[in-house]
């Protein structure tokens, strides 16, 4: 009976502490990319990804691959193909929280951090850090960051023919504004 109480105790601390948190989900995002070598340098921007994130410092990204848009359609058609087959791996995805500061506690203002999370892309999962901003103003929070990654850690071959047009290692730069989730 007491192992019981115990494991009801814990069941009831962390459906309240789940539920005191507040969910805000994006409303405006994007995230842009950059490859630069010393021949080409070359960019690509995603306006759909969907983004949450929690006061207690929880965070996602869902990124569909295939919107990314490129300034010559056929650098897009070569990235969804042959790169990042989108067919087989529609989305990368993130999911972490705010490491630094230690004790983070979301308060209106701007705050630097530094979150650490699983990335999971072209079905390859990656432990990755971004650092970053987080600000919030009444009921708005605008998140903004960036951090590297390296295409051959998610076995995104280069071929050998492009290997002085595309960098393996990747630049990403994300943006997001998120308010309040709605509670039904």
């Amino acid at each position: 009976m007491k192992k019981y109480s115990i494991i009801l105790l814990m069941a009831s601390i962390f459906f309240v502490g789940a539920a005191s948190s507040q969910v805000y989900k994006s409303t405006d995002a994007h995230i842009r990319f950059v490859s630069k070598t010393d021949f080409e340098e070359f960019e690509a921007i995603n306006h759909q990804p969907t983004i949450a994130f929690t006061n207690k410092g929880k965070v996602q990204f869902r990124v569909p691959v295939n919107s990314f848009e490129f300034e010559k359609k056929l650098m897009q058609t070569h990235f969804q193909e042959n790169y990042m087959e989108s067919s087989k791996y529609p989305n990368a995805d993130f999911k972490g929280s705010v490491i630094e500061p230690e004790n983070f506690k979301l308060k209106d203002g701007e705050q630097e951090v530094k979150v650490s999370g699983v990335m999971k892309m072209h079905g390859v999962e990656k432990e990755i850090s971004a650092t970053g901003t987080i600000q919030k103003n009444k009921n708005e929070v605008v998140m903004s960051g960036n951090f590297d990654v390296l295409l051959s850690d998610y076995k995104i071959a280069i071929p050998k023919n492009n290997i002085n047009q595309i960098s393996n290692r990747i630049t990403i730069h994300f943006e997001a504004k998120l308010e309040p989730k709605k509670s039904k």
